[in-house]
């Protein structure tokens, strides 16, 4: 089973490019921070991203930038250069004449699931992946969406998200794999041949009765070397990690659709409402009558 697919499919993260965007130097860009989570693809030119609290980061042609929810941000071409709202430079479109020094791709991700704020979690407020370091697909992929960026063939739109989508897979695969990232705890065992069977298990069917000792069965383990080699290398115990991933995915049922708590409980694998509420309770602090409440709420 494919665990990273299934988590982003799961977080409903669906790339939706809203600014491809040709600049004369000087120029610059003003974003408000407030989208979940947003890709910057700099597909020609050189400029710096300027975050409150983070040191400028230079910036240049084929570098991939993700920027997670927060304070307002500029990327420019120059410090102090003047920033014109994303908003505002959407509807005034690319600079003329057809030479130009740089252009910005800019795409949010719609992150609407139960899931995401975990997801999300592990990626610090600005990640820069530099063009040398990318893999080869990854920069093919890069070169495609400025060829694309050109195209005034039908489908433009459809391929550029597509893309987009894609950009994020391997952006994560590159963040994750460096020594320094927080990666989510799945990954990290997944990595290790004797625990992903085992996590590959728990995620294709978090509802079905995984008891620790059918788990460490799974991988030929003991029972207390499993749960050992398993605490050290996701970050909790395989009872507990099993529990928060059934609440995630009972949160993003109860936040897309209108299933009974009774059809909810079932399928993350609890006999009753009384368990499936005490132990969703235990981990949102609310009732999941009350989550999907305060979520449409929201939604409104």
């Amino acid at each position: 089973m494919d665990v990273l697919s299934e988590e982003l499919s799961q977080a409903r993260a669906r790339g939706a490019v809203f600014s491809i965007l040709d600049r004369r130097a000087p120029w610059g860009l003003g974003f408000s921070g407030g989208r979940a989570l947003t890709a910057h693809v700099l597909l020609r030119g050189a400029g710096l991203i300027e975050v409150p609290g983070i040191p400028a980061l230079d910036l240049a042609a084929g570098d991939v930038v993700l920027v997670t929810a927060g304070t307002p941000y500029t990327l420019v071409s120059a410090p102090g250069v003047p920033v014109e709202p994303i908003g505002e430079a959407r509807m005034r479109g690319s600079d003329e004449p057809a030479v130009h020094d740089a252009r910005i791709l800019c795409g949010a991700y719609r992150m609407e699931g139960g899931l995401s704020e975990a997801f999300l979690a592990t990626l610090p407020r600005v990640v820069v992946l530099r063009s040398g370091e990318l893999e080869p697909a990854h920069r093919v992929l890069v070169e495609v969406m400025a060829t694309e960026a050109d195209s005034g063939e039908d489908g433009r739109q459809s391929i550029l998200d597509r893309i987009l989508d894609l950009i994020l897979v391997y952006s994560l695969r590159t963040w994750w794999g460096r020594p320094d990232s927080q990666c989510p705890g799945w990954y990290r065992g997944l990595a290790d041949p004797l625990l992903a069977p085992a996590l590959r298990a728990i995620h294709r069917d978090p509802g079905a009765a995984h008891t620790v000792d059918a788990l460490a069965g799974i991988v030929g383990l003991s029972r207390a070397a499993f749960a050992a080699r398993f605490r050290t290398m996701v970050g909790e115990p395989p009872g507990r990690y099993l529990t928060v991933l059934r609440m995630r995915r009972a949160a993003d049922a109860l936040t897309r659709g209108e299933a009974s708590l009774a059809t909810i409980a079932a399928g993350v694998g609890y006999a009753n409402e009384y368990a499936f509420s005490t132990a969703f309770r235990r981990i949102y602090g609310v009732s999941p009558g009350r989550w999907r409440r305060r979520r449409v709420t929201e939604a409104d």
